[in-house]
Parts: C-alpha cells; sequence; structure tokens
C-alpha cells in the first residue's frame, strides 16, 4: 500500500498542487497511523514510506527514510502523550510534523551543498505545504482509522 502511496505521491500529486507545493500521502498516512499506533509502529511506516519515496525521489537517497521515520516516532510521541479526545491532536500534530519533516529535509539538503535558506523556504514551502498536509489528513484520518480497527487496535506505549 506505501508503495502504490509512494507512486500517486510522484505521478498525481504534483498535478494537485497549491502554491507550487503539493500535499504529502505518505506523511499523512504516516501521522494517521502513528496517531492510532503509537510511536513503534508510525516509526516503521515512516521508514517504510521513505523507502519507497526515496526510489522514485531526486534528492540523495535515504534522506525520505530518514526523516519520514522521525516524523512517524514524532506523532506516535504525540499520540501517547495527548489525549485522543484532544481536539487539536490531529492538526498540531501534522502541522508540527510538516515543519519537522520540511526543516529535516532542509538541513540535510543544505549539508549536501544545496543552496537553501530556510526563511524562502518557510514562507514559500512549509506553511502551504502545512495546510496542504492538514487538509489532506483530516480526509485520510478516518479511511486510517477503519484500517487501524480492522487490522486489530494496538495498545499505544513508549
Amino acid at each position: 500500500m506505501l508503495f502504490l502511496l509512494a507512486i500517486l505521491q510522484v505521478t498525481v500529486m504534483p498535478h494537485l498542487t497549491v502554491a507550487h507545493v503539493q500535499p504529502d500521502l505518505i506523511l499523512a498516512v504516516t501521522v494517521c497511523w502513528a496517531l492510532f499506533r503509537g510511536p513503534t509502529e508510525g516509526a516503521v511506516l515512516g521508514f517504510l514510506g521513505g523507502i519507497a519515496l526515496d526510489l522514485f525521489s531526486g534528492a540523495p537517497f535515504g534522506m525520505h527514510t530518514f526523516v519520514m521515520t522521525g516524523v512517524g516516532a514524532v506523532a506516535g510521541f504525540a499520540a501517547a502523550l495527548i489525549p485522543r479526545e484532544q481536539w487539536a491532536l490531529l492538526p498540531g500534530t501534522v502541522l508540527a510534523c510538516t515543519v519537522f519533516q520540511q526543516a529535516a529535509c532542509v538541513w540535510l539538503l543544505q549539508a549536501r551543498g544545496w543552496p537553501l535558506e530556510w526563511s524562502q523556504v518557510l514562507v514559500s514551502t512549509v506553511i502551504p505545504a502545512a495546510l496542504l498536509n492538514l487538509l489532506l489528513s483530516v480526509l485520510l484520518y478516518p479511511p486510517v482509522g477503519a484500517v487501524h480497527r480492522w487490522t486489530g487496535p494496538e495498545e499505544l506505549g513508549w
């Protein structure tokens, strides 16, 4: 399923851009899954989704794997620390994970010599990406929850 989402990410999502930014399917699914299953399964899903993205990306191989593993773990820890009844859990986690993902990618690409400035990326990419990922996550949260219930609920933990 993650391989299919990665293919959709690189083939369909570029046609759904807003302000030259596209929503991130792998991030949205990883965050939603981690909110249901916790940091371990979030990190595993992020790792697998990152590998799938790395196969299709022009970025240095391993960057997406590293970053998405962190995204899954961060989202899972948010779910373990914040009560599920809190209305801000999903939006806050998606926004925080998008900023984390974008900052980590900028930092890693800068380390490889790419000429990126955080202040320019923040306004042109991070804010629109966070809003698009929030919208996508709100749409994907119910189906991911259905898959979670279908595959058997797991207890959240460290």
